[in-house]
């Protein structure tokens, strides 16, 4: 039985799949099937494998279908330099803060003056193929909604763009000093921080006061709910309320 958390060898693959190990490396040097390399010997991560396979329209093996039915498969996070070496294109890449910095998340270093690229995320092939689909469900939301980790909005949906007086493109990245009126900020990273200590004393929902593009308080309750993927983020949802 694979489980979400197998690493499987190329002979593994090769089994599974029904096809001999001259293939499965082929899959791994045109880069379509991820891989990490130790010494001569690559590993494939089970969810990799199955993102993979649903990419490139091949069947599920039945090895590997109860795994479909458990959750959403997605990509292995790279970073993002590892990601454009891997499809040949490391245009600036040495050059930029985020390498510079081994950030694991290059967007939230976008407003630096010596990072490489200047084009929207939303229209990057890496983020489209590595973050979106892990944000997506924000978007079913009937009301305003984001992702949250680490101190940044990771994306948000329409109506939490239309709150905050921002185009859905350039929420991607922002800092919570960005987002939070200052005086909201410390109550709400020191309750972000003691939930992701896992306190069992922090209320599920905060009253806070977010900013908008005019600098203005929005009064709102925000409910807080952990996520799966991307492992260690918080989905916002937001209710506003009188002041």
């Amino acid at each position: 039985m694979v489980n979400q958390q197998h690493i499987l060898t190329v002979a593994q693959v090769a089994a599974i799949c029904g096809v001999n190990r001259n293939t499965v490396g082929l899959w791994i040097r045109s880069r379509k099937l991820l891989a990490q390399r130790t010494g001569r010997n690559y590993s494939i991560a089970a969810p990799d494998l199955i993102f993979f396979l649903k990419t490139s329209g091949r069947d599920i093996p039945a090895e590997l279908a109860e795994l479909t039915t458990l959750a959403p498969h997605f990509r292995t996070i790279q970073r993002c330099w590892d990601y454009f070496q891997s499809i040949n294109h490391l245009n600036g890449c040495r050059d930029c803060a985020v390498y510079k910095n081994k950030l694991d998340v290059c967007f939230v270093g976008r407003d630096s003056a010596s990072t490489y690229c200047r084009g929207q995320c939303g229209d990057c092939r890496y983020f489209q193929e590595t973050f979106l689909p892990r944000l997506q469900l924000v978007h079913q939301l009937a009301v305003p909604a984001a992702v949250y980790k680490d101190f940044y909005i990771w994306g948000g949906n329409r109506k939490w763009a239309q709150m905050v007086g921002s185009a859905e493109r350039d929420l991607i990245g922002q800092g919570i000093e960005q987002v939070f009126h200052p005086v909201s900020l410390r109550v709400v990273m020191a309750s972000f921080k003691k939930r992701a200590l896992g306190d069992p004393a922090v209320p599920r929902a905060d009253d806070v006061y977010l900013t908008n593009d005019r600098n203005e308080k929005i009064a709102l309750t925000i409910s807080v709910y952990p996520l799966d993927e991307p492992a260690g983020a918080w989905l916002l949802l937001g209710e506003t309320r009188l002041k």
